[in-house]
């Protein structure tokens, strides 16, 4: 047994749940770090109307003044945020200062973006304030959902009033969704209520543990320098761990930092977590090249963008805004200028999808909360939250409103289609699709199987979806090319990868693959030695006639002396009218060339004796029948159909039995 010197009774260490001051003496709080080595963490913001006592009552829970700059001691009011911290028990809190004052609302709104936990501060002796309120409201639209009311200053007022005031509390901040919040008296001047307040603040700490598996990130509320050292930064961590010694990127500009020293509410530590307010000793950088809004982030990891698509909550008592707007923007540590498109007016407590697009890229995920605030007349008007960023910015804001409708729900698969349905197929980056899109990325696998068994989606490979609108719009396009094929030329055939080429504008070549496969096996088009066209009669083949075509084919490979029509039929013993289908095939995919009057080459070997032609042209400008026969290395019976070819298609010119280039050579 010890004494606590916290509530002055005797209590049992191993057994502090049960002992008189439940664990929250420094005894019990010693016991459980050394027990576990884990205590509950929260932080807290303390907000409220300017010079109301939020310092003041921050300093009699600490021990610590955070008003630390020198213009903050001359004035008497916090400018900046100012930091703080005691253990109770099991539980340790991180109190956020924020400044009260209006034109300093930036530096509060970069406090409490990482809040678990609201105080609002209320001077007895002055009532509910315009910025009581409108901190209040800020809570409530970046989803902070406990608050702690401590009605300050009761020393200088009654208990009417005090009564009064409480009752007025509850009413107000009922309608900003706060409803049955402890309201405590207390004075910091006094002592009175504080161990109650203490209590509360236990009550409504954080239970759950805050998983450590996501990738590090930290926005930067504070940057200094320290002689010797170099460059400090400091914020709260919003995912993951850090080490010392860890490299880091500052998101956006991808400068890699290295941390040489961690601290945690003044404590040199080797790692800090998620939740945790850190400041860290960094290389690479100095202070000069960060500020405030800046993040440092696990490298590979958070991407920077300025264009966002959002869903907007207009606030109740604002006026209508015409869009385009410009506005200010508040997330995270970062507060930047920004541009409302995508519809054309919000009104008031309308809920909405919007596209941002900010002056200098910001880091965001899936749901992160963010505050609109008007430039003139100065105020907040709108609470909102991103459903997705893009780093390559798009023109059509229509279509980004759509994905945003289609983004805004809880369920992940549709999710996931839209943004493939969107971009019209993707690479599954399981990173960018869980800080995108929300989705975790150990469920990836399990939504994609889905996704293709439904057909709303394709896999074209382990690692890459393609949407079935997608797969739809490049099936269209390639019958209407196929079919304009066949209308409009002589040649109702098309090289394969010639068609490829032209469906880029709708998909990738793996997907303009696809797409052809697809209506091979519907039989929509056919396809033959690398060529495709429409299916009909005169394109269709059987199998029969498909193997009669490669026996075809297989006569005329390699000879400078192929068989006639007749001779074909004779080779293969089968009747004239059985090869003429695989012989126009071959013919129309050009894989035989027709001189007529029953004589055919291989288009290859054609080309090959057009090669000769050249050469011997070049030696002399007029060839005889016998000079070119020789040449070619072919029989008269065979030159004679050849040259007559030559001259039908101006590849030579006839002079009598001398032949000289023609244009087409």
């Amino acid at each position: 047994m010890a004494q606590c010197k916290t509530f002055l009774v005797w209590c049992d260490p191993t057994d502090f749940a049960n002992c008189v001051c439940r664990g929250r003496c420094a005894i019990a709080s010693r016991w459980f770090i050394g027990k576990t080595g884990l205590m509950a963490y929260t932080i807290v913001g303390v907000i409220g109307h300017i010079d109301h006592g939020k310092t003041s009552l921050v300093a009699a829970l600490t021990g610590v003044d955070t008003d630390t700059h020198p213009e903050e001691k001359r004035r008497g009011i916090t400018i900046d945020l100012g930091f703080a911290s005691y253990k109770l028990g099991d539980n340790e809190f991180a109190l956020i200062d924020a400044p009260g004052h209006q034109k300093y609302i930036g530096n509060l709104l970069a406090g409490v973006s990482s809040i678990d936990l609201g105080l609002l501060v209320v001077a007895c002796d002055q009532g509910i304030q315009e910025q009581t309120l409108e901190h209040a409201a800020i809570l409530q639209n970046l989803g902070v959902k406990k608050l702690i009311v401590a009605v300050s200053r009761i020393d200088l007022s009654d208990a009417d009033t005090l009564a009064e005031l409480t009752e007025e509390l509850q009413v107000f901040l009922a309608d900003y969704g706060f409803d049955d919040i402890p309201v405590l008296p207390i004075s910091s001047v006094t002592g009175s209520g504080l161990d109650e307040l203490k209590n509360a603040l236990a009550s409504a700490a954080r239970t759950d543990v805050r998983s450590e598996s996501g990738f590090f990130r930290m926005p930067i509320d504070r940057v200094f320098s320290v002689p010797g050292r170099g460059c400090v930064v400091a914020g709260t961590v919003w995912s993951g761990k850090i080490n010392v010694g860890d490299l880091l990127q500052v998101a956006g500009d991808a400068t890699d930092v290295r941390v040489r020293e961690l601290e945690v509410h003044g404590e040199s530590v080797q790692t800090s977590k998620i939740g945790r307010r850190t400041a860290m000793n960094i290389t690479g950088v100095s202070a000069n090249d960060l500020r405030r809004g800046n993040e440092l982030v696990a490298a590979g990891s958070f991407q920077a963008a300025t264009q966002h698509v959002v869903a907007i909550n207009m606030f109740r008592d604002t006026a209508e805004l015409k869009i385009p707007a410009t506005v200010q923007v508040h997330t995270a540590t970062n507060a930047c200028e920004a541009r409302l498109t995508g519809v054309r007016k919000l009104s008031p407590a309308e809920q909405a999808v919007v596209v941002i697009e900010t002056d200098v890229p910001i880091v965001t995920t899936h749901s992160q909360q963010f505050l609109l605030r008007r430039p003139y007349p100065i105020g907040s008007f709108a609470s909102g939250r991103f459903l997705a960023s893009l780093t390559q910015p798009r023109s059509q804001k229509r279509e980004l409103v759509e994905l945003g409708q289609s983004l805004v729900g809880p369920d992940h698969l549709k999710r996931l289609i839209a943004w493939c349905d969107y971009w019209g197929e993707i690479d599954i980056d399981p990173v960018q699709i869980e800080l995108n899109l929300g989705i975790d990325r150990s469920a990836i696998d399990q939504l994609v199987a889905r996704g293709v068994a439904s057909g709303d989606l394709l896999a074209t490979g382990q690692t890459h979806i393609v949407s079935s609108r997608t797969v739809s719009r490049s099936i269209a396009y390639a019958m209407k090319l196929l079919k304009t094929q066949a209308d409009l030329s002589e040649d109702a055939w098309m090289i394969e990868e010639s068609l490829v080429k032209k469906l880029e504008s709708t998909g990738s070549p793996s997907v303009a693959r696809l797409v052809i496969n697809q209506l091979v096996d519907e039989k929509q088009i056919v396809r033959l030695n690398h060529h495709v066209a429409i299916a009909t009669d005169e394109t269709k083949l059987s199998k029969k006639q498909r193997a009669r075509m490669a026996q075809v084919i297989d006569l005329f490979k390699d000879t400078r002396k192929p068989p006639t029509l007749k001779e074909i039929a004779v080779k293969l013993d089968c009747s004239a009218d059985a090869i003429s289908s695989p012989v126009r095939f071959a013919t129309q995919q050009r894989i035989l060339t027709d001189l007529g009057k029953g004589f055919l080459f291989s288009t290859d070997v054609f080309h090959e004796l057009l090669d000769d032609l050249r050469a011997l042209f070049d030696e002399q400008a007029e060839r005889s029948v016998t000079e070119i026969k020789d040449r070619w290395q072919v029989t008269r019976k065979h030159a004679i159909p050849l040259l007559e070819y030559c001259d039908k298609m101006s590849l030579t010119v006839r002079d009598g039995n001398q032949r000289t280039a023609g244009p087409s050579l």
